[in-house]
């Protein structure tokens, strides 16, 4: 492909969805032809308009950002401001803990939140560090030192709004939260990587699947009726 763009991003993969137009929607199937797409536009049969793109790739060319798609066995780029702000969801595989221990949870939990940083997650440090701060402290922050080891930066997410939760997601970071009364458990931890309008997606790791679930139902359950989360 002949290099137009001025700078390419590959993040990790998250969905999008197409927002409302009054015409047709397109794509393009080459960033190539962003310099003459009124005559390369590809329209998108009806079929997929309202499902979930699968974004692997951003691409930034005459001052417009371009997102590398995948859908129902198509693929090409499309403008970032035809996508939805309202919806995002990060591309992150639920893991079930090993057992239905507070410390499995917790463990599995931060490993799904590492993971999504670097790739890989050192279990047996993970679990020695969360046994330690199970004895000495009841404070998520107090985890911070695990999480800057792995990621190099931590953000510090104790009594935000959702609409800061929400910011963070789209800078395509999970939240690691901590809830209590979820799944009839005193406390847990589960993983935020989504949100469309007042509903929000997480990695459970007592049930190892994707969930949904209001933000009214989720204020419910949060821990002492407060965010207490923490990212990267």
């Amino acid at each position: 492909m002949r290099k137009i763009s001025i700078a390419n991003e590959r993040p990790n993969p998250f969905y999008v969805r197409l927002k409302a137009v009054a015409g047709e929607y397109w794509y393009i199937e080459d960033l190539d032809d962003a310099a003459n797409r009124g005559s390369r536009k590809v329209y998108f049969p009806d079929n997929v308009v309202g499902q979930d793109f699968l974004v692997d790739e951003i691409s930034f060319f005459n001052k417009q950002a371009w997102y590398k798609f995948n859908v129902a066995n198509i693929s090409g780029w499309i403008l970032k401001r035809n996508v939805k702000e309202n919806y995002r969801r990060l591309a992150i595989e639920p893991l079930k803990q090993a057992t239905q221990s507070d410390v499995d949870n917790q463990v599995t939990a931060m490993e799904m939140l590492i993971k999504s940083a670097t790739g890989a997650a050192d279990l047996e440090a993970i679990t020695t560090e969360i046994e330690q701060w199970n004895e000495t402290s009841s404070d998520l922050i107090d985890l911070k030192n695990l999480i800057i080891s792995e990621t190099h930066s931590i953000k510090d997410l104790r009594r935000v709004n959702f609409r800061q939760l929400e910011k963070q997601l789209m800078r395509r970071k999970p939240v690691l939260l901590r809830v209590e009364g979820m799944n009839n458990l005193k406390n847990s931890f589960i993983l935020l990587v989504g949100f469309n309008k007042r509903t929000y997606y997480y990695n459970d790791p007592w049930t190892g699947r994707l969930e949904s679930i209001s933000a009214g139902h989720l204020k419910k359950y949060l821990y002492k009726r407060s965010v207490d989360a923490i990212s990267y």
